[in-house]
C-alpha cells in the first residue's frame, strides 16, 4: 500500500515563486532608445536588402535594368 504524502504550500511560498518568473520593471533610457532604433533600422535594411537578392536570384526578367540602373550612366 502507498501513503500518500501532501505538501502545503503556503501563500507566501507561492508568491515567491512567481515573482522570479517576471524580470523587475525597467526604467527607460535614451541610451537604450538609441540601441533599439538603430537595430530595427539595421534589421529593416538588411530585410530589403536580402528580399531584393532573392528576387533577383529566382528571376532574369529585371537583371538587365538592375544592371542599367547600378552601372550605366
Amino acid at each position: 500500500m502507498v501513503k500518500a504524502t501532501s505538501k502545503k504550500t503556503t501563500k507566501k511560498t507561492a508568491k515567491k515563486a512567481l515573482t522570479g518568473w517576471f524580470p523587475a520593471p525597467r526604467q527607460a533610457s535614451t541610451l537604450n532608445d538609441v540601441k533599439t532604433a538603430i537595430l530595427l533600422v539595421s534589421l529593416t535594411l538588411n530585410l530589403v536588402v536580402f528580399i531584393a537578392w532573392l528576387i533577383l536570384r529566382m528571376t532574369t526578367v529585371y537583371d538587365q535594368q538592375v544592371y542599367d540602373f547600378l552601372f550605366n550612366r
